[in-house]
């Protein structure tokens, strides 16, 4: 998604192109940003029975502690150079990339009033090996990282024990009441990891995550929350018996109602390229809990 954007906006003011290549461009722009406007609503299955929402949440735990195994930095960035094969070489810039995500953040809250660097509790959910953890350690004052495989903690605490980093730690999380016996945070980042749960399993750990934010807290949250022509279904979902990685969508207006819900003032919405595909709308939210 960022190259596709580069593309229209990266250097415009230095080239000497036509005017009429730059009014194509803005065109070309514009259409992107108008891409979902009359999109149809999507069916997606979003309330089950506790049965049913166990069986889900298992086989997304399933999933990871396999991927976590197999290829534990490739499962959280796809880019081939992360591959187990490869990782070494590129573990620097693996890392870098956190460091964007971050700065991205410190940008968000910035622009809502707020220093990182006055943040004294943060909660990294779906923490996978570090990647967050470890830079948002740097600009606050303690970062619990959170995830469901075991397999990228123990990665996590490999890569944080290599750093040197002393601020961090890190906790098994099985099921969303593991969530919500956390502790309460000043701040509660996830990014890149509702998506690959299944609609309910995302609505009730939205719902955990923002319990755990406290009173003058601040939620930096990510979801997909649209793709063409997606559509879920529980029955067809659990017939398939293969635990591959999932993308899922939470739609837009379930996914900004439940932290309203909660509790938590919507800051700002922005469209983000996290799918890093033009069918998809992801979009990240900073709240604060008044």
């Amino acid at each position: 998604m960022i190259k596709v954007f580069d593309r229209f906006f990266g250097n415009s003011a230095t080239t000497e192109e036509p005017c009429s290549s730059g009014s194509q461009n803005l065109e070309d722009a514009y259409a992107i940003i108008m891409r979902h406007v009359t999109a149809p609503p999507l069916r997606i299955d979003t309330h089950v029975d506790q049965d049913t929402f166990q069986r889900l949440l298992k086989r997304v735990e399933t999933t990871w502690a396999r991927l976590g195994q197999e290829d534990a930095h490739w499962s959280v960035i796809t880019d081939d150079r992360f591959r187990k094969h490869s990782i070494n070489g590129h573990i620097d810039d693996f890392f870098a990339m956190g460091e964007v995500d971050i700065a991205r953040m410190e940008a968000s809250l910035a622009r809502a009033g707020v220093a990182l660097s006055d943040i004294e509790t943060a909660m990294d959910f779906g923490c996978g090996v570090g990647r967050l953890s470890i830079p948002l350690a740097r600009k606050t004052g303690h970062v619990l990282g959170v995830d469901i495989s075991a397999a990228h903690l123990q990665e996590a605490k490999a890569n944080v024990e290599n750093i040197g980093c002393r601020n961090v730690e890190f906790f098994k999380a099985s099921s969303v009441a593991d969530i919500r016996d956390l502790q309460k945070f000043d701040l509660v980042i996830s990014l890149i990891v509702l998506q690959h749960n299944p609609p309910p399993v995302m609505l009730e750990i939205l719902n955990a995550l923002c319990a755990r934010v406290k009173l003058g807290g601040y939620l930096y949250i990510q979801a997909q929350t649209y793709r063409s022509g997606y559509h879920y279904s529980v029955q067809e979902d659990l017939s398939d018996s293969s635990d591959k990685m999932e993308m899922h969508v939470l739609p837009q207006h379930l996914f900004l109602q439940t932290i309203q819900d909660n509790g938590l003032t919507i800051l700002e919405v922005m469209e983000d390229g996290a799918a890093w595909s033009l069918d998809y709308r992801s979009q990240v939210v900073v709240a604060h809990k008044r």
